[in-house]
């Protein structure tokens, strides 16, 4: 059995700068990213590659393909940078936050991410 040269497609994967995983690891990294912030990244970036393909009707639908040496496969975005986010679980920063050492309370809010961030230190469980 003969198996056709598959770099290409591994290029396209996990390329520096312009490979998928590269692209999904920034968006997580990026304040405000969402699934569609990384579709578009991956059209602007991708697109050009010969392995890659979007469609109108893909993009419309926030899917992409790539062509892998058995045939097309098709991808959807969503939950792609949420599932992929390196964050500490909320009870984590919790018991961070809540320290008496000063220290750790600052790494917890360095931590925590943008949006559940205590408007006032400590604040962040109700009862």
């Amino acid at each position: 059995i003969e198996f056709p040269e598959n770099q290409d497609v591994l290029e396209l994967i996990d390329s520096k700068g312009s490979g998928i995983l590269n692209i999904l690891h920034d968006q997580c990294r990026t304040p405000g990213a969402s699934d569609k912030t990384f579709a578009l990244s991956l059209y602007d970036k991708c697109s050009s590659h010969s392995r890659f393909e979007a469609d109108s009707r893909q993009v419309a639908q926030q899917l992409f393909a790539v062509n892998h040496y058995a045939g097309s496969v098709e991808y959807n975005v969503e939950g792609f940078v949420e599932k992929n986010r390196d964050e500490l679980p909320k009870e984590a920063t919790d018991l961070l936050l809540s320290s008496k050492n000063e220290f750790v309370q600052t790494l917890a809010k360095i931590l925590q991410p943008e949006n559940t961030q205590p408007s006032a230190a400590g604040s962040s469980k109700s009862t």
